[in-house]
């Protein structure tokens, strides 16, 4: 249960860094697809005897890295964007330099600001932000006269087009396959969640193991799901609603989260029943279940249906073989069975359009989040600012004291800073650990190399390999992306030392990340514990709008969407605690613990309230509506009201009880201390 978490899944324990490794993203194709994109511009150049055509292989490969992946509709204005702007950097740097350091540096300034800003509308603006602010950098290191920049300009926008028509020609033929993927996972999640119960179940697990796996493996489940809804709209918004694999994929992602909703309500049954261990093989089959789901999703066929169905009555036998979890197996079954079954897109999507942000015009996507972050209280635009005051000047130093390798300082320090120091922190030891690793691997790989031939074929490999593993971990990426970087450097310029070149790098990396940490330390800092409480409420909040929904409910009030906003709630939580546990403020830490037991108690809150609509026996009552005004004046910060005399079923006891237990835990949040987290509520302790 405390494994080390990775960034899709930060894992049980948020006091660890999430720098595990995540091998369900390897992503062969996209490796293969950048080092053919790097292959040809590099071999060309060394047939020709043209170093700069390395130049193009560089625009082609940091294309490939700027891709947000995705329909053609959002990644071809971000791809062409960085091109265009890419080449226009590096041509107007170089001819900048040329003019000496001050316009360099007056220009540089607002320019870096304006690359960090991007990140407000979104991942894919910000990795194109921070790619900008790389080619700015690099543009800076050779002074040259306008004719000769412009040519580096258009060789780097050619490397970057022939990127884009590789991506035009070849990955548009699975214009489907990213959602197909993302729907895949919530599976493959569902299934993982499936196998920590029959180990909790097995074991014979105390009550903190099955909080651990709730915040681990639930978190994961309702990313997966955020990132796979967020993945098919979008397709759906390019491609149109009236296909059969749009509608299959989203009719197999509703039916994984209902499928989410009944393991959770199955996983609360479970805990409290003395003969748990008994369910173990039905849910070792019930995992085979969902393994085979993710692979017929992503393979868009299901092999031996009569198999699958055999396997799924046993599951259901087994469920309904006890009273109190039969009306899981009804929920489980009928919406795996639906999963399998092919669906008619004019039936299932009859002409709706795409849900969620691809419906707002343009303007409003554009200026609202530039408006909002139009205030100092936005760590979006303290960072921008950070970004801008720190690596300035420290561009002028590099330019004062100029070595061929003195941008990788402020390279660096463009990558590795984030808002947050715990995320800055984190990105500091990967980026080191990769670069001296890399580093080593390339002086090793260079000395084996006997011409510039051979180097020129073994670019494209490890630039294949860089992006195929990118999203693997960020230390693995900066491991095998380094090594390609100093032979692309040694091409470019013949005759240095691979390992004078290793040994620069890991130094000015290592410079960079401690200017990074420094920096957000002691500029505009946005400490983490400021806003746990905050999401702390939040959190509380959407549970009391869940239990509204689920004990008192109300006609236009959907259950599926409260709890869904809970779960999401529940992981900005876990977020935002695990980043405050990462800082050096030692002071909170107690006040941070006490948190985790809240964060702990209100999952559980959540799966009893699912376990009741799933299988309660009575919603209502009188103790359910003293859950529902316990829960509201919570959320407010009021007092509880008085509990009713009597006593409902015993799924609403254990709910009420846990209920109960909240103010206490606020109470505890208040007493560790002045200064720990910003008051919030006026809990006080009973005299």
């Amino acid at each position: 249960m405390a494994k080390r978490g990775s960034p899709r899944n930060p894992g049980a324990d948020p006091r660890r860094l999430p720098t595990g490794l995540d091998l369900r993203a390897i992503s062969i194709v996209e490796g293969v697809r950048a080092g053919l994109a790097a292959a040809v511009p590099v071999a060309a150049g060394a047939w020709l005897s043209q170093p700069i055509l390395s130049l193009a292989a560089l625009g082609a490969l940091l294309t490939c890295i700027c891709d947000p992946s995705g329909p053609m509709r959002r990644r071809l204005p971000v791809l062409l964007a960085f091109i265009v702007a890419g080449g226009a950097f590096l041509s107007l740097f170089q001819w900048l330099r040329l003019a000496g350091i001050t316009p360099v540096v007056a220009a540089a300034a607002p320019s870096l600001f304006a690359c960090a800003y991007l990140r407000v509308w979104g991942q894919p603006l910000q990795a194109l932000g921070n790619l900008l602010a790389v080619v700015l950098l690099l543009g800076t290191d050779d002074p040259l006269i306008l004719r000769q920049s412009a040519l580096n300009g258009a060789v780097f926008v050619g490397g970057g087009l022939w990127a884009l028509l590789l991506t035009l020609t070849i990955w548009r033929i699975y214009p489907y396959g990213p959602a197909r993927r993302a729907v895949a996972d919530v599976w493959i999640d569902l299934a993982k969640l499936t196998r920590a119960v029959a180990r909790l179940c097995e074991t014979g697990a105390a009550a903190d193991a099955w909080e651990h796996a709730a915040r681990a493996d639930r978190g994961a489940v309702r990313e997966a799901i955020e990132r796979a809804r967020v993945t098919l709209m979008e397709t759906v918004a390019a491609r149109g609603p009236a296909s059969g694999p749009a509608a299959q994929n989203l009719l197999r992602l509703e039916a994984a989260d209902q499928v989410f909703g009944a393991l959770i309500g199955l996983t609360d049954m479970l805990e409290q029943l003395p003969t748990r261990a008994r369910h173990v093989p039905m849910l070792r089959r019930l995992r085979a279940l969902l393994t085979v789901m993710a692979r017929a999703t992503e393979r868009e066929r299901l092999d031996r249906q009569s198999r699958f169905d055999t396997t799924l009555n046993r599951v259901t036998a087994d469920l309904c073989a006890d009273p109190t979890l039969a009306a899981f197996a009804g929920i489980i079954a009928d919406r795996l069975r639906v999963a399998t079954k092919y669906v008619d897109p004019a039936q299932y999507l009859p002409g709706s359009g795409p849900q969620g942000e691809t419906g707002v015009p343009f303007r409003d996507r554009f200026m609202g989040p530039l408006r909002a972050n139009l205030t100092w209280r936005s760590a979006t635009l303290r960072h921008a600012a950070r970004i801008a005051v720190v690596v300035t000047p420290t561009l002028a130093a590099t330019l004062i004291w100029h070595g061929a390798y003195t941008h990788w300082v402020t390279i660096t320090l463009v990558l590795v800073m984030q808002p947050f120091f715990a995320n800055t922190w984190q990105r500091t030891l990967e980026r080191v650990a990769g670069t001296l690793l890399g580093g080593l691997i390339a002086a090793v790989l260079s000395a084996l190399m006997r011409s510039r031939l051979h180097v020129a074929g073994l670019l494209p490999v490890l630039g294949a390999l860089a992006l195929a593993v990118r999203q693997v971990s960020y230390a693995v990426y900066i491991a095998v992306y380094t090594p390609t970087v100093i032979l692309l450097v040694e091409n470019i310029h013949p005759g240095g030392s691979p390992w004078h070149i290793a040994l620069a790098r890991a130094g000015f990396t290592i410079l960079g990340g401690l200017l990074a940490v420094a920096a957000n330390v002691l500029l505009w800092p946005s400490w983490e514990p400021d806003r746990v409480r905050a999401d702390l409420d939040a959190a509380i909040a959407a549970h009391a709008a869940f239990a509204a929904a689920v004990l008192n409910p109300a006609p236009g009030i959907d259950a599926e969407a409260a709890r869904r906003a809970a779960g999401l709630a529940s992981n900005n939580l876990e977020a935002s605690l695990a980043r405050a546990m990462q800082e050096p403020k030692r002071g909170q830490r107690e006040a941070l613990n006490t948190v985790l037991v809240a964060d702990a108690t209100l999952r559980r809150i959540a799966g009893r309230l699912i376990a009741i609509s799933l299988a309660g026996p009575g919603r209502g009552g009188a103790l359910g509506n003293w859950v529902v005004a316990a829960l509201g004046a919570i959320s407010k910060r009021g007092a509880l009201p008085a509990r009713p005399v009597g006593a409902g079923h015993d799924m609403l006891e254990r709910l009420a009880r846990q209920v109960a237990v909240l103010p206490e835990i606020l109470v505890r949040l208040e007493e560790t201390g002045p200064g720990a987290l910003p008051p919030a509520s006026p809990f006080q302790k009973a005299p």
